[in-house]
């Protein structure tokens, strides 16, 4: 009765699993949206900016772990193997994409020079915004296509461009395996970049919050010249400026920080060296103890600018 369950309860998880799995596969995009040349164009310029950052990272991170690479490699040797496994496999990933985004960018330039092709009109991809499926010949759009020529350029785009998402994915996973892996070891692995793209989105937001009171400021402003019209000694006025200038204040520091985190990826990567890093887990560098403290700082200004006005 038991070995029963069990095996009803695994053939239950196992079909789950593979739901899940074919849920997960059937929302990602499996090649680049093309609707016209514009589009291939900016795909291919995208995925150039993509290699270029990440070439970058890889570069850094090399860097960022040699020391500790080879210490593993004494000492633990298993999670040295695992690491190592992982570099690999981005390095592969890397001359991956490189592969496939030279013969995109070779499909492109043919194209361009033979325009009477109409490439991008040989289906109709008015729902769909996307390349068909092209496993079977009849796909739709495709079946009164007399063009072997056509048929190849499209087959070779949607190849490598599901190339090359399929490896940018195996090198995302890569990555974030290497940080599960320094983690275990109660160690930090920081990609600045990544880090600063997380203060950038909680920055945005409060700057949001920030736009709003220029309402109130406004109005500060008008009621300030009214009374400086009236008298410039009254406590009233006296009172006006001492808070426009505290306002003047607090926006100044807002400022400062807004630029700071601006900068955050040039002043990160000069404290440490590269713009991927190593560190205990405890740790904090300077550049993320200043982007705390002027954080909650920013967080006290905004809250503080209203009560002022609202005092007046």
């Amino acid at each position: 009765m038991i070995a029963d369950y069990l095996i009803r309860l695994r053939v239950s998880i196992v079909f789950g699993a593979l739901f899940l799995c074919i849920s997960c596969v059937s929302q990602a995009p499996t090649s680049w949206v093309l609707r016209d040349l514009q589009s291939l164009d900016a795909n291919i310029m995208n995925t150039v900016q993509w290699l270029k950052i990440e070439k970058s990272n890889f570069k850094f991170l090399n860097k960022s772990i040699k020391n500790k690479l080879n210490l593993f490699r004494k000492t633990n040797f298993l999670v040295f193997r695992k690491i190592e496994l992982e570099i690999n496999s981005i390095e592969k990933n890397i001359k991956n994409i490189e592969v496939g985004l030279t013969k995109q960018k070779k499909l492109a330039r043919q194209i361009k020079k033979r325009p009477k092709l109409k490439i991008f009109n040989t289906y109709d991809n008015t729902n769909t915004k996307r390349l068909p499926f092209l496993g079977k010949k009849n796909a739709t759009g495709l079946k009164n296509s007399k063009s072997k020529t056509v048929l190849k350029i499209l087959e070779s785009l949607e190849k490598n461009s599901s190339s090359i998402i399929v490896n940018q994915t195996s090198y995302k996973s890569s990555i974030n395996s290497l940080i599960n892996l320094f983690k275990k070891e109660k160690y930090d692995l920081v990609f600045i970049r990544e880090e600063v793209e997380e203060y950038n989105y909680t920055i945005k937001e409060l700057t949001i919050l920030r736009k709003q009171q220029n309402n109130l400021l406004e109005k500060l402003t008008f009621k300030l010249n009214d009374a400086l019209l009236v008298s410039k000694k009254s406590s009233y006025t006296l009172n006006l400026l001492d808070i426009s200038q505290n306002i003047e204040n607090y926006n100044s520091k807002m400022d400062k920080f807004e630029y700071f985190v601006n900068n955050l990826v040039d002043i990160g990567g000069k404290e440490c060296r590269g713009l991927v890093y190593l560190k205990k887990i405890s740790h904090k560098k300077e550049y993320q103890k200043k982007y705390e403290l002027g954080l909650a700082h920013y967080k006290i200004s905004l809250s503080e600018i209203p009560k002022l006005i609202s005092s007046i």
